[in-house]
């Protein structure tokens, strides 16, 4: 059981370094600076996704709810704005919506000893059809109130939302160290059988983990409406599996007893330049951008059980 900021990394560093050179090396405003902020401001939506899924995993569950828990939160963000409501209220609604439907999906798993997966999609079903009841289009936001939101930079340039990504981030390396209910997750995904021995109290941490997940979800679904400037209830498709090849990618494992919240960020960074250079190369479509994905989450995936067989063998 372990939580990393600085370890479990060094894989996926190599591999963003990679690409990196070698779209430097063959497109010379590929390693400019504004290439790089626009990667942190394009990746904050899978980024934060990619955080509330790693949390998940961290506890030996997964979770196929995020891209219908984001498309709802960009939904009702957008309809409550547009009907008057101000936006920071609208985004703790949201926020709150997603942090409800997943405690309630993990309430669900634990009490009635049903798989995480089946659950799961029940909920991503669920979101999704509460999307499509606010609203089957998308739904541009032209209130007045939403004016200073569209514009808000920060320092660097970065967007309010690449901001938020990264600063929570850290935050959340720090409550790995200290937060009980996230330690006690990591205990979970080890053993679930020793951590019920040494007192850790199952369904309290399940609900809470994935009611963190799902606020984490819903956050990226503000970040969605901040970025586009609307809601849209059929985004993010396939989005919960992007993020968890993300957090994979980064080094937390599928299952459970490690977070790498550090690596979890490189991951999703990883993703957003890899469809970069896809599109500096002129590749068309979403095809080898899926099968470039596929083969680097299969790598990775390997690389883990290679280093792992290793240490047992040492030991």
């Amino acid at each position: 059981m372990r939580s990393t900021w600085l370890s479990s990394w060094r894989a996926t560093a190599l591999a963003l370094a990679l690409l990196l050179l070698a779209g430097a090396l063959r497109h010379p405003g590929f390693l400019s600076f504004g290439t790089l902020l626009d990667a942190l401001d394009d990746g904050a939506v899978l980024g934060l996704a990619a955080l509330g899924a790693m949390v998940v995993m961290s506890s030996g569950g997964i979770d196929l709810s995020p891209g219908a828990v984001v498309a709802l939160a960009s939904i009702s963000v957008a309809s409550l704005v547009q009907s008057g409501l101000p936006p920071p209220l609208a985004f703790a609604l949201a926020i709150g919506g997603g942090a409800l439907l997943g405690g309630l999906a993990g309430w669900l798993i634990d009490v009635l000893a049903m798989p995480a997966f089946i659950v799961t999609l029940g909920a991503m079903f669920l979101a999704r059809g509460l999307a499509l009841a606010i609203h089957v289009e998308a739904l541009p936001i032209d209130a007045a109130a939403w004016g200073p939101w569209s514009r808000v930079e920060l320092p660097l340039g970065l967007d309010l939302a690449a901001c938020a990504w990264l600063a929570l981030a850290g935050l959340l390396a720090l409550a790995y160290r200290h937060a009980r209910t996230l330690r006690n997750a990591l205990a979970l995904g080890g053993d679930e059988r020793t951590a019920t021995y040494f007192g850790v109290p199952v369904r309290t941490t399940r609900v809470r983990v994935h009611a963190l997940g799902g606020a984490f979800a819903g956050l990226a679904g503000v970040a969605y409406t901040l970025y586009t400037g609307k809601g849209d209830s059929t985004a993010c498709v396939g989005l919960e599996l992007d993020a968890i090849a993300a957090a994979v990618i980064g080094g937390t494992a599928l299952r459970g007893g490690e977070a790498a919240v550090f690596g979890t960020v490189l991951g999703a960074l990883l993703l957003g330049l890899l469809q970069t250079l896809l599109v500096f190369e002129g590749v068309p479509g979403a095809g080898w951008t899926r099968l470039v994905l596929g083969l680097l989450l299969l790598a990775f995936v390997a690389l883990r059980r290679l280093l792992a067989g290793r240490v047992e063998a040492g030991a």
